[in-house]
């Protein structure tokens, strides 16, 4: 490093400047680089129709009528379904345990079930408040 007798630079200022000398060089652009042949401004233009949480393909009041439709039938179903696991499982009960006690798993069973169904029923009554 020759510091030339017109260079007006002090030896710090010089060490600071030569630490960037020793950087390497930019890459060389690619295709991409360029803005004209790549332009990604329009590219989340069509986002703002994917955000939309609520599509209103249907009128309201139709759309809220189905969706009462849809959790009937999904009670109704998880009806049948409960109706039949419980006289499955009282079967089930009457194969596996002796008859003399038989009743008393009979009881816990339906104590079981009706304390669940009344956790559910509050649950939705505080839900619909």
């Amino acid at each position: 490093m020759t510091t030339e007798p017109d260079d007006t630079t002090t030896t710090d200022e010089q060490e600071t400047t030569d630490g960037w000398a020793d950087t390497q060089p930019a890459a060389e652009a690619t295709e991409f680089d360029d803005a004209d042949e790549f332009d990604d401004s329009d590219e989340f233009d069509d986002a703002d129709d994917f955000d939309d949480p609520d599509p209103s393909w249907l009128p309201d009041d139709i759309e809220r009528k189905l969706r009462y439709f849809v959790v009937a039938a999904l009670a109704l179903l998880a009806l049948i379904a409960l109706l039949r696991f419980y006289f499955a499982a009282s079967a089930t009960i009457n194969e596996l345990i002796a008859p003399a006690y038989q009743s008393l798993f009979q009881a816990l069973f339906n104590l079981t079930i009706l304390l669940l169904s009344g956790a559910g029923i509050l649950w939705q009554a505080r839900e619909l408040r």
